[in-house]
């Protein structure tokens, strides 16, 4: 059997990490979606998201069809990572080859296409 290799990116918070005003916040949370759709762009990210478990030490999830070390290197210059606001856990997932089915769902770009106000 053949298997496809991903890389399975989990966004831990920085403990401590300063606070924002909600300005700082929504201008960081743009650069992030705007980082992970040019990432979709290119082909290699194909899904990702926010978690939403209070008890979570996880903020969020994406997957990428990448080496793991270019993966390491595109979390890194994720600016909410260069800001201090998160870490990226990496794990190799491989997956029986093709198993995964791409959809027609296009990741936003800013919160602004989040909440519709576009």
């Amino acid at each position: 059997m053949r298997f496809d290799e991903l890389v399975l990116v989990r966004l831990i918070p920085v403990p401590g990490r300063a606070e924002l005003t909600r300005d700082e916040e929504l201008r960081l949370q743009d650069a992030h979606l705007a980082h992970l759709h040019d990432l979709w762009q290119r082909g290699v990210l194909i899904a990702a998201g926010p978690v939403d478990e209070a008890d979570s030490d996880v903020v969020g999830i994406s997957v990428m069809t990448c080496p793991i070390e270019q993966a390491r290197m595109l979390s890194a210059a994720d600016p909410g990572a260069q800001a201090g606001r998160f870490t990226a856990e990496l794990t190799v997932w491989r997956v029986p080859a093709d198993m995964l089915v791409g959809g027609a769902g296009i990741p936003p770009r800013s919160v602004a296409e989040v909440l519709g106000t576009a």
